[in-house]
């Protein structure tokens, strides 16, 4: 998803690859599971795109990056639409079959906001290599989300045409107009240009 991007060359680049989840594992002791892959005797910035966003809010929390920056996220519970509050307090997500999640409708890329044959590719292949396990253990830690903290050092870029996290919900520091969910691969030279310039300030 970022592999449009483009950074200054000074930047050293390290992505963390998800892993499974563990039964009845929390969002936050998937995360501290995450730091193995992180070096943290270096300063760093992290970065997280929509639940890696969420991920790295509370990343934020027990190590100590230089900035969080999250894109097509959000911060906080309280940013979360209404929609997704609906289904939490139904809990109609607790009864929906584990392969309904890896059901894939053409009307997920106009959701989504996938508009070349790439973007669209890309979502179909996340569908396909992601675990049941781990879209509905996803699911469920992104509605029982309870963290109420926005970090001080927190730096939140967000599409204005966002329609899986709507912006309106948001206190995003940056809108990027007519921005989906997936800006940061149709978008990625505002994004990069936006990157570029926070990160610079952490050498």
């Amino acid at each position: 998803m970022f592999e449009n991007l483009t950074l200054p060359s000074n930047i050293e680049v390290r992505y963390i690859h998800w892993i499974e989840p563990l039964k009845n594992e929390t969002l936050i002791g998937y995360s501290k599971r995450l730091t193995q892959q992180m070096d943290l005797g270096k300063n760093f910035v992290l970065v997280g795109m929509s639940l890696g966003g969420i991920v790295a809010v509370e990343l934020n929390k027990i190590i100590h990056p230089k900035q969080t920056i999250i894109i097509s996220s959000i911060a906080t519970k309280d940013e979360i639409r209404p929609l997704f509050k609906f289904f939490k307090s139904t809990r109609l997500y607790k009864i929906v079959p584990a392969g309904f999640y890896k059901w894939y409708p053409p009307f997920l890329d106009w959701y989504f906001g996938a508009k070349t044959k790439r973007e669209k590719a890309l979502l179909r292949f996340y569908a396909k290599t992601i675990s049941k396990n781990y879209m509905k253990w996803a699911i469920n830690e992104v509605l029982n989300w309870k963290n109420e903290y926005r970090p001080e050092n927190l730096f939140h870029i967000h599409g204005m045409a966002d329609r899986v996290l709507p912006c309106k919900y948001t206190h995003a520091d940056v809108k990027i107009k007519d921005g989906t969910h997936m800006m940061v691969h149709n978008r990625a030279e505002e994004i990069s240009k936006i990157l570029g310039e926070k990160l610079s300030m952490y050498p």
